[in-house]
């Protein structure tokens, strides 16, 4: 089946078709961010928010070449990564030896406690989910056979967890930066 019969079935929520597409498409994409950021955990994840996006926002796409859209929109995603590595390695390498003490300090106990309460926040499912997968490291068909549930719940789940948690730790995010300054 060629792409653009699984982007139309896609469209029309059919499940098996995303998969299908998912399949075929993931490990390449993931080898493509990986060479940008070689970090194959970080790569994986913003090929996974790249379909986690696609999936919720079906309907709204019309993509000419689904090949290029998920390229690029990978490709961006990872330049905004090593922004964001760039920006904070130049101001860590600002912070005076008083405040990087009390930086870590912060980072230590604070930081940990307020991401472990926003985690606690998440619905049992899926706080279990996340924890299964960013604490002891399983992969989505593991999660999947582990909770006996579909490898495409996890995936969903799992992007909703990292929404949640990107929105929920803005502001400690800008706290921390506060410190740093």
């Amino acid at each position: 089946m060629k792409d653009s019969e699984l982007i139309e079935l896609i469209k029309k929520g059919d499940e098996r078709a995303f998969e299908k597409f998912f399949k075929e498409h993931y490990i390449g994409l993931v080898a493509f961010a990986n060479k940008y950021l070689h970090d194959i955990d970080k790569a994986e994840s913003i090929t996974q928010e790249i379909f986690v996006l696609l999936w919720e926002k079906k309907q709204k796409y019309q993509i000419q070449s689904i090949k290029a859209y998920l390229f690029s929109a990978v490709r961006n995603r990872c330049n905004n990564e090593l922004k964001r590595i760039q920006y904070e390695q130049k101001y860590r390498s600002k912070i005076n030896p008083e405040s990087q003490i009390e930086y870590l300090n912060y980072s230590d106990s604070t930081v940990l406690g307020k991401i472990n309460s926003i985690i606690d926040t998440l619905p049992e499912q899926r706080k279990k989910i996340f924890k299964l997968n960013r604490i002891d490291g399983l992969k989505y068909k593991e999660i999947a056979n582990k909770l006996n549930i579909s490898p495409k719940t996890v995936e969903n789940q799992m992007g909703k967890a990292l929404k949640y948690l990107r929105l929920n730790l803005s502001e400690l995010k800008k706290q921390v930066y506060q410190i740093m300054l």
